[in-house]
């Protein structure tokens, strides 16, 4: 993202994004003006190819600060050419947003979509395949984007409809670090976290961070998600469990309440951000508890960093630092990161649309990325734009290697049914809130949860 991470994919998360939460302020007119001139060299061809008319869009809250600097470069270099980027909010009101506007006839040509959202899309017949684009070069070959990344947008076998298509082209390579405050972890006397450590390191850390208890707490060592895929998938992959397929899912075996304890024991232990706190956000991510400094620490990705950026401003000075480590089912010690995308679309009437190819042409160009990549927020999802020197390498915290080792490691979200996607959005939330304070024990608060995901594959069905 954005991220995601079922409800926070649901109500606003970028993330992985993963399935993002942040509305991103808009990218300062400096910026803006700046960026605009990396396009400039391309004014003159794009003139002379004839381009003109609207080009319609709808764009996430979360991604206007990224985007808008880039519908201003494409507008420049191509003047007879005028963006319409509507701004809607990433959540439940989306789709029934989508499915009005084909109604109408006036669905955008570009869509903005997110990993695990796709499939519903793909579904409801509101997003064209890309393939045949793809093979005609358009706006570059598939093999342009990293394949994990764009695995997230192509039906696997067994999907409903679509299998092996391409639906969508993936904004970003994004996936899991760990966002520290240097001036919490300095006036508590703990060294800072560096990339290699472990879960256990991070826990001890949170102890010493932590401020208060019970209700009179008012610092949390860390704010992290075990109801957002980015963090539940890798690390129930570590213990050997695959949470959800298209025709199963997997998430109360013994292994399985292995892993969802030890991502929930921190909140059992006062030293995370209780599921109660972060369901009364609204969207449960962990962004408003780190700008403000109630969490020490944040499960965060490279897309929600300019949000992030803007809210904390001269506050305090944080840094990044990769996940921490834990032992998989044979012992070896593995990073447990979770990668996803924001990605773009198009219409099931505009595959072959001018404007929207050439529109994604420049945004996916070196040009069009780097202008992405100086608001802080993207990380290439193509190899060609991702190189030693990419810009977005000298922008953000200083740890810039935190985010080289999470999209290495990253664990891409697996396609999911609809019916189980929208479901998921809101149980999974519920069961971590069961298992915590809410008196169940994990084995039944997930048992409970795999009887739920079960009928809601059999309504899938």
């Amino acid at each position: 993202m954005t991220v995601h991470e079922p409800r926070s994919e649901a109500k606003g998360s970028r993330r992985v994004r993963l399935g993002r939460k942040i509305t991103t302020a808009v990218v300062a007119g400096a910026l803006a003006t700046a960026v605009i001139g990396v396009a400039a060299g391309a004014a003159d061809a794009s003139k002379k190819a004839g381009l003109s008319g609207t080009l319609t869009m709808n764009v996430f809250t979360f991604s206007a600060g990224v985007i808008n600097p880039v519908i201003a470069a494409f507008e420049k270099a191509n003047p007879n050419v005028n963006v319409q980027a509507a701004v809607v909010s990433n959540d439940n009101t989306y789709v029934p947003r989508l499915q009005t506007e084909k109604l109408a006839g006036n669905e955008p040509a570009i869509d903005e979509t997110y990993d695990v959202l796709t499939p519903t899309l793909e579904v409801d017949g509101l997003v064209g395949s890309l393939s045949a684009d793809l093979k005609a070069g358009q706006p570059y070959k598939q093999s342009y984007w990293y394949p994990s990344f764009m695995a997230s947008y192509i039906p696997p076998p067994g999907a409903p409809t679509g299998v092996g298509q391409v639906y969508a082209l993936p904004n970003e390579a994004d996936a899991t670090v760990i966002m520290y405050n240097e001036d919490e972890f300095t006036k508590a006397g703990v060294p800072f976290p560096k990339d290699g450590w472990t879960w256990q390191q991070m826990l001890a850390d949170a102890a010493k961070l932590s401020v208060g208890s019970g209700a009179s707490q008012t610092q949390y060592g860390i704010c992290e998600r075990p109801d957002w895929q980015a963090e539940y998938n890798p690390v129930l992959k570590a213990y050997g469990v695959t949470a959800f397929t298209e025709t199963k899912a997997s998430l109360d075996s013994g292994p399985a309440q292995k892993a969802w304890n030890l991502m929930i024991s921190p909140m059992s232990q006062g030293l995370a951000v209780p599921q109660s706190q972060l369901n009364a956000k609204g969207d449960n991510g962990c962004e408003p508890f780190f700008q403000t400094g109630e969490a020490a620490m944040s499960i965060e990705v490279r897309g929600n960093l300019p949000g992030l950026a803007t809210a904390i401003g001269s506050s305090f000075k944080y840094n990044a630092v990769s996940m921490p480590t834990i032992p998989n089912q044979k012992g070896k010690p593995v990073v447990p990161t979770g990668g996803g995308s924001v990605g773009w679309c198009l219409a099931p009437n505009a595959t072959k649309n001018k404007l929207a190819l050439a529109f994604l042409k420049f945004l996916f160009s070196p040009a069009g990325q780097t202008i992405g990549e100086k608001t802080g927020g993207v990380i290439p999802a193509e190899a060609a734009n991702n190189g030693k020197n990419a810009p977005w390498r000298k922008v953000g915290p200083a740890d810039g290697n935190a985010f080289v080792i999470a999209a290495a490691t990253a664990t891409i979200a697996p396609q999911t049914p609809g019916t189980v996607f929208n479901l998921s959005n809101t149980d999974i939330p519920i069961a971590v809130q069961q298992a915590t304070t809410g008196g169940k024990s994990i084995a039944a608060a997930f048992g409970n949860l795999q009887s739920l995901m079960n009928a809601a594959y059999a309504q899938n069905s």
